[in-house]
C-alpha cells in the first residue's frame, strides 16, 4: 500500500467527516428518547435503533484508536501525541510514570524559559489529581462499601491522605475492618515489623508474587471455559499485555505449572520459590551477573561465595523461600 503526507492527511479527513455526520445524525435524534418506547416496526422505532449503533460505533471506533495511539506512545516522536496519551493515563500509576519519563527523555524536564520547573508539570498534576481522588475516596468508602471491598480485599494497604495535624490511625483500622482490607491479598497484610525490616527483595517481589497470585486465580476459574485454549493465548492479558513481548517459551512452560500450586502461605514458600519464583527471576531478570538490572539480585551476584550460577541459584532459592516465609500468611 502506498502512503505519502496527503494520502494519510486525506484519509483521517474522510473518516474525521464520517464521524462528524454520524455525531450530527445521533444528537438530531436524541428526542427519541429509547427506542423500546415506539411500537414495533414504526419509524420512530427504526430511527431511534439506528441512532443506537451510530453511537455505539462510534465508542468502538474510538476505542480501538484510544489503544493505538496509546502503542504509538511507546516509540512515537510526536510531542502531542505522547503528551496527550500522559494525561489520559494519569489514572494507571506506573504506566503514567512510564510514559513521563519517555516525555522527558524526549522533550525535556517540563522547565520555563529560566530553567525553573513550572506549575502544572505532569508530575505534580499526577500528585494533584492523587490528592483529589483520595480525599473522595473517603466517603466513597463509606456510602459504598460493599462495593469497594472487592476491590480492598486485594489490596495490602489502603489510600488516606496524611497531614501533620491528623492522626488517621484509628480511621484506617475502621476502614481495614470495614472493608476486609487485605482478605484476599497473597502475603500477610498485618504489622510487619514483627516479621522484621522490610527488605530490597521484598519490594521486587511483591509485584511478582501478586501477579502469580492473580495468574493461578484466573487460570484456575477459567480452566472450564478457556482450558482447550492455547494456553500463551490464555495468558492475554492476564501476564502480558498488548504493548508487552509476548511470553517466551521457557517463561511459557514455567507459568504452566501455576494452577497445580497450593495457596501461598508460609507452609508452602518452599514450592512457590522452587518451581515458579526463581526460574521465572533467572529467565527474566536475572540470567547472568551482566545483565542484572535489580539491585536486590544484583547484591547475590556479587557475593564473594558466589562463582556460578548453580551457587547464584541457590543463594536466590534461599533468600526468595526465607522472604516468603517471614512476610506470608501463616
Amino acid at each position: 500500500m502506498k502512503f505519502s503526507a496527503e494520502i494519510i492527511a486525506e484519509r483521517f479527513r474522510t473518516m474525521e467527516r464520517w464521524a462528524k455526520e454520524a455525531f450530527d445524525f445521533a444528537r438530531a435524534l436524541d428526542w427519541l428518547g429509547d427506542a423500546n418506547q415506539h411500537p414495533e416496526g414504526s419509524e420512530q422505532r427504526e430511527l431511534a435503533q439506528v441512532r443506537d449503533q451510530v453511537d455505539w460505533d462510534l465508542n468502538d471506533c474510538c476505542r480501538h484508536f484510544a489503544v493505538l495511539r496509546r502503542v504509538r506512545a511507546e516509540t512515537t516522536r510526536f510531542h502531542d501525541l505522547l503528551c496527550d496519551v500522559v494525561v489520559e493515563r494519569m489514572g494507571d500509576g506506573p504506566d503514567a510514570l512510564r510514559l513521563m519519563r519517555r516525555y522527558h527523555a524526549l522533550f525535556g524536564d517540563e522547565t520555563g524559559k529560566d530553567g525553573e520547573v513550572v506549575p502544572e508539570t505532569f508530575p505534580d498534576t499526577f500528585a494533584w489529581d492523587t490528592y483529589l481522588r483520595v480525599s473522595a475516596l473517603a466517603e466513597q468508602a463509606e456510602q459504598y462499601p460493599k462495593h469497594i471491598r472487592h476491590s480492598a480485599r486485594a489490596m495490602h494497604g489502603w489510600p488516606m491522605i496524611v497531614s501533620h495535624h491528623l492522626d488517621g490511625t484509628h480511621e484506617f483500622r475502621r476502614l481495614a475492618e470495614l472493608l476486609e482490607l487485605g482478605a484476599d491479598y497473597p502475603l500477610a497484610v498485618g504489622p510487619r515489623k514483627r516479621r522484621g525490616t522490610e527488605t530490597p527483595l521484598l519490594h521486587y517481589l511483591e509485584p511478582l508474587v501478586w501477579r502469580l497470585h492473580v495468574l493461578r486465580k484466573v487460570l484456575i476459574e477459567t480452566e472450564k471455559t478457556r482450558g482447550h485454549e492455547d494456553f500463551t493465548r490464555r495468558l492475554k492479558p492476564i501476564w502480558w499485555d498488548f504493548m508487552d513481548t509476548p511470553p517466551t517459551p521457557e517463561v511459557v512452560a514455567i507459568l504452566k505449572g501455576v494452577p497445580s500450586l497450593p495457596p501461598l502461605m508460609q507452609k508452602t514458600a518452599l514450592e512457590w520459590s522452587r518451581k515458579v519464583i526463581v526460574p521465572i527471576i533467572l529467565t527474566e531478570d536475572a540470567g547472568t551477573q551482566e545483565t542484572c538490572e535489580i539491585p536486590s539480585l544484583r547484591n547475590i551476584w556479587r557475593h564473594r561465595s558466589v562463582k556460578s550460577r548453580a551457587t547464584f541459584r541457590s543463594r536466590l532459592h534461599s533468600a526468595v523461600t526465607d522472604t516468603l516465609q517471614r512476610f506470608g500468611r501463616p
